[in-house]
């Protein structure tokens, strides 16, 4: 390399990098850096220094890289995009979103930046924005594939699902073969219930990017509701050949094997109700018939008032797996504090947007009511048991949590063929004993004062036996 200009230099260092080369072109970096002291000059080299750490996965020494860099040139859009690119991997996206921006101001055509800018937007779950972007990138590249992907998924959030379904379907047009426009119509499908197209398009996205992992989860789920446990879990098989420690996978090759494991993972309800939350309330209440927090807050209107007129303040309520706020709008008027917790950022977003909570919290319950001290008069669970087998560690924290003459109310799935303790059903929800409840409620301090028998919601079309708990606390 001696005596060669700083251009055939970089020339070479970019030739090894995109040859798989990166010690090679790092040394040929660190050799420049050796002889030049000159920042400006230095400034290509650690540019690409950034981008071979980045390749590596040394993402906080790639932003070091690409910031140096920008310091002795702010105006390469492409250097812009890649640095933000590396800030969005590490998750400082304030700094991402402005440097994919000044990228655009120098260079309104950007097709990637736009599509970057609307990735990392969806991030935000800024949906509006979001739209704007991937529509741009569109507009100036109409063969943008992965674009009208990230389209069609920004446009279910919207539930504007027939333009999603169409968006994953130019995709398709453009890249027979990608992966991800075959998962977003396999899911289009699904909200359609044409289970067999589904099946057709989850079995298609593997077969074109076997590490399509959410693939095989669904493709194993439409087998499993086809009656094919034994496809099922050949999916999860390969999902977990893949990786040994997803804990989706595992709990569903429990659900698939007929096993009864303790509780459904938290990264499986998070998927789930980030699926649903755009629909969840329509979904819930009118096509599955559930009407559980309206029923339990006509049930406690007499403790509302009666807490009332003894305390002189209405009671603070703790709506655990709060949701959407389906049963926090129903108690608002008579609760002092509203808090409501939940595992789903979705869902919390719908929750938000009724502006009725003093305070919503993102957590899974038991880590929520495991890390605090609060205490509620009232604390609520409508259609979240039904997602936790074993019982004991929750009653225990609930009952901490109580108030003295505190209220514990909740609903339960129970079946009447049920015997044992608890069951993890087909549907991949947990049903509970009402001997079971009983016994729990008595080891933890708490009286059952009323118990309904009722129809939890339907399940094709058919009523789910259930009960409506409201107990004490002694």
């Amino acid at each position: 390399m001696v005596g060669a200009t700083d251009t055939q230099t970089i020339q070479a260092v970019v030739a090894k990098f995109k040859g798989g080369d990166l010690a090679g072109a790092g040394k040929d970096c660190e050799d420049f850096f050796s002889a030049v002291t000159d920042p400006a000059r230095q400034a290509p080299f650690r540019f690409w220094m950034g981008a071979i750490a980045q390749r590596s996965g040394a993402l906080t020494a790639a932003v070091e890289q690409f910031e140096i860099a920008l310091l002795a040139n702010r105006h390469d859009p492409m250097w812009l995009l890649q640095t933000g690119l590396a800030h969005f991997q590490l998750k400082t996206l304030e700094r991402a979103e402005y440097l994919y921006c000044e990228a655009l101001r120098l260079q309104p055509v950007y097709p990637l930046a736009h599509y970057n800018l609307g990735v990392l937007l969806q991030e935000k779950r800024d949906w509006t924005a979001a739209k704007r972007a991937f529509e741009a990138a569109i507009a100036q590249q109409p063969q943008f594939a992965e674009a009208f992907v990230n389209l069609g998924n920004t446009l279910v959030e919207f539930a504007d699902f027939e333009p999603a379904g169409e968006c994953y379907r130019r995709a398709l047009a453009i890249n027979p073969r990608l992966a991800n426009a075959h998962y977003g119509l396999g899911l289009h499908h699904v909200r359609g219930s044409q289970r067999a197209l589904a099946r057709e398009s989850f079995a298609t996205a593997v077969e074109c990017d076997p590490a399509q992992l959410d693939a095989w989860l669904e493709l194993a789920e439409c087998h499993h509701l086809s009656g094919d446990d034994a496809r099922a879990i050949a999916c999860v098989d390969e999902l977990l050949a893949r990786d040994v420690n997803h804990e989706v996978a595992r709990f569903k090759r429990a659900q698939f094997s007929g096993e009864n494991p303790a509780s459904v993972p938290p990264q499986l309800l998070a998927r789930l109700y980030a699926a649903m939350a755009s629909t969840f309330d329509e979904h819930l209440t009118e096509r599955l018939g559930y009407r559980i927090p309206a029923l339990l807050a006509g049930e406690l209107q007499a403790w509302f008032h009666e807490f009332k007129l003894r305390t002189g303040r209405w009671p603070g309520v703790l709506d655990l797996g709060c949701g959407t706020g389906l049963f926090g709008q129903n108690v608002r008027a008579f609760a002092s504090t509203l808090v409501g917790v939940d595992l789903s950022a979705a869902m919390l977003g719908k929750a938000r947007a009724r502006n009725i909570y003093d305070e919503l919290i993102e957590s899974e319950l038991h880590a929520f009511l495991l890390r605090g001290n609060r205490k509620a008069d009232l604390i609520a669970a409508t259609d979240v048991l039904i997602y936790v087998g074993k019982l004991d560690a929750l009653f225990v924290c609930i009952s901490t949590h109580l108030n003295p003459a505190g209220i514990f109310a909740f609903s339960t799935e129970s079946p009447g063929d049920l015997t044992e303790d608890f069951r993890l059903e087909s549907t991949g929800r947990y049903s509970h004993h009402a001997k079971y409840i009983d016994r729990l409620a008595a080891a933890n301090g708490l009286e059952v004062i009323k118990r309904i028998d009722t129809a939890i919601r339907n399940e094709m079309a058919v009523p789910l036996s259930g009960n409506v708990f409201i107990m004490r606390k002694n």
